[in-house]
């Protein structure tokens, strides 16, 4: 009985990974770079994302523009489009983004609103350039946008989600059967031999012990990635298995009126972004703001993300504060640090997949079993030729 299941699952192992070889290696070679995505799309484009503080004579002018007078600046550079979002510059030389999205044309209802970044000078208010995110290009400003959406939704957005999770599916399959298949006889040598990687003369069994180990030793990595790559495109796939571990709510973030707020009504129906984030930041005085988006609707409601001290995520951080600009009260609020179990057990998603949970070291990891679909679809490709 034991052959046959054996039989059966290196078969499957070949017939899955055979096919699928190229898409795999394609995710983890874009996997790779967007591990690094802020330094690569620094690096390839210096003059578009980093600006240098002006002069005033001797001295360094590092006071930026208040918030305001960026959103008007903004506004004035794309006076035909609706802004979305800010997101503000963490270090003294890099830009603000400002997202808008298209107004939709009356005569093309289908057309789905294209989005837009504009890299905006924080000192002056100056534009310095603009990008499209979702045009492919392999040109310096787009190529990171590009491999990300390669990454996320092979280019195609909703159907694109699809094949991706069953991508990762597929990864997940392999992982698992090539652990079964790894698995040697319980002899201290066969054990020995399964871990290891030597030539003893021959490249064929070269190649087929630096699959097997290499396998073996990235395996758990390779089913992680393709779990939280599932969720992150299709929840709904890993969530009722989560909910025979632990108990999952729908929505887990934790709501929360706000007290009498400190306005006038006069301040109120002119509340600006300072205000905005000024409510978010009394309620994290010791993170730093790091976004702000705008009513998508034709309500008041502003979110302001947060970054604490202490967040599994780097960047942008998981911290977020629904502000109703209308009336100056905080709708709801979303703490990473305080979450249920639930929240909890799935904030440690993302940070896995980058590797940054783990700081340089576990993004230098990612990024290094970003490269292995490649060794495996060669060496896996040889063997399977040898057997033939």
């Amino acid at each position: 009985m034991s052959s046959i299941r054996f039989q059966f699952l290196r078969l499957l192992h070949c017939w899955l990974a055979l096919p699928f070889a190229l898409l795999l290696v394609l995710q983890g070679l874009t996997g790779t770079v967007i591990t690094w995505k802020h330094e690569v799309d620094a690096f390839l484009n210096p003059g578009l994302l980093r600006v240098t503080a002006p002069e005033n004579g001797n001295a360094v002018a590092r006071e930026r523009l208040t918030l305001s007078m960026l959103v008007e600046q903004a506004k004035q550079h794309h006076p035909t489009g609706k802004l979305t979002m800010l997101e503000l510059p963490e270090k003294e030389n890099e830009v603000l983004v400002a997202w808008f999205k298209d107004i939709k044309n009356p005569s093309n209802s289908d057309e789905k609103p294209r989005a837009k970044q504009m890299m905006i000078n924080p000192y002056t208010g100056t534009m310095i350039g603009e990008r499209v995110p979702d045009e492919i290009s392999f040109s310096r400003s787009q190529i990171v946008p590009s491999l990300m959406s390669w990454h996320r939704n092979f280019l195609s957005s909703d159907n694109g989600k699809l094949l991706v999770s069953i991508n990762g599916i597929v990864l997940a399959i392999i992982a698992l059967s090539g652990i079964y298949l790894w698995w040697p006889v319980w002899r201290l040598k066969a054990w020995w031999q399964a871990i290891t990687i030597s030539h003893q003369g021959s490249w064929k069994r070269f190649n087929f012990r630096l699959h097997r180990a290499t396998g073996f030793y990235s395996a758990p990595i390779l089913l992680m990635l393709a779990i939280t790559g599932i969720y992150f495109n299709q929840p709904d796939w890993i969530t009722p298995i989560v909910k025979q571990v632990i108990s999952v709510t729908a929505d887990s973030k934790e709501a929360k009126t706000s007290t009498e707020n400190n306005f006038t009504d006069s301040e109120i129906k002119n509340l600006n972004p300072e205000q905005i984030i000024d409510l978010a930041q009394k309620e994290f005085p010791m993170a730093r703001v790091t976004r702000i988006s705008f009513p998508e609707k034709t309500d008041s409601r502003f979110e302001v993300r947060l970054h604490q001290p202490g967040e599994l995520r780097e960047g942008s951080g998981a911290t977020r504060v629904t502000v109703d600009a209308l009336h100056g009260k905080i709708i709801k609020i979303r703490d990473p640090l305080k979450a249920s179990k639930e929240a909890l057990f799935f904030s440690y998603f993302f940070p896995l997949h980058s590797g940054e949970i783990f700081g340089t070291i576990g993004k230098i990891i990612i990024s290094f079993v970003g490269l292995l679909p490649l060794l495996f679809a060669i060496s896996g490709t040889l063997i399977w030729l040898r057997r033939r």
